[in-house]
Order: structure tokens, then C-alpha cells, then sequence
């Protein structure tokens, strides 16, 4: 089983949200089925995705103008 990591993602400036939101949302739906997840209302916006794998996170990570960021899991 895939250990899977709490992420937050956002993008560089407001264009790049543009470019590569729907591709993004599209890695999330595909790694974990999900339709609907936390985001903020900022421009450009911070989003919190269900649990991703390494690989989806990966994949985020090497998107244009994406800045994925690990969410510490507080006991």
C-alpha cells in the first residue's frame, strides 16, 4: 500500500492558475477519485487535495508555476 501525504498546492501568479488549474485538479481526481476538496478564495488560490501519492505529488511538483507544499499531520 502506497503511503499517501497531506499537500497544499498554489500557483506562482495568477496566470499560471489559469494554465495549469484544470490539469492539476486532474491529477488530484485521478490519484484519489475525489470531486471536491478545501480551497481558499485567493488569487491565485491555495488548495488542500485529499491525501495524494508520491507519484501524483510528484507530478504536481513538476507543473509549470505550481508550488506544492507538505501539510505537517499534528497528533
Amino acid at each position: 500500500m502506497t503511503d499517501r501525504k497531506s499537500v497544499s498546492y498554489t500557483f506562482e501568479r495568477p496566470e499560471d492558475f489559469e494554465h495549469s488549474n484544470q490539469p492539476a485538479i486532474d491529477i488530484v481526481v485521478d490519484d484519489t477519485g475525489a470531486k471536491h476538496w478545501m480551497s481558499n478564495r485567493a488569487m491565485p488560490p491555495t488548495s488542500y487535495p485529499p491525501p495524494l501519492t508520491p507519484d501524483a505529488i510528484e507530478k504536481l511538483k513538476n507543473m509549470k508555476g505550481v508550488i506544492v507544499r507538505e501539510v505537517s499531520q499534528q497528533d
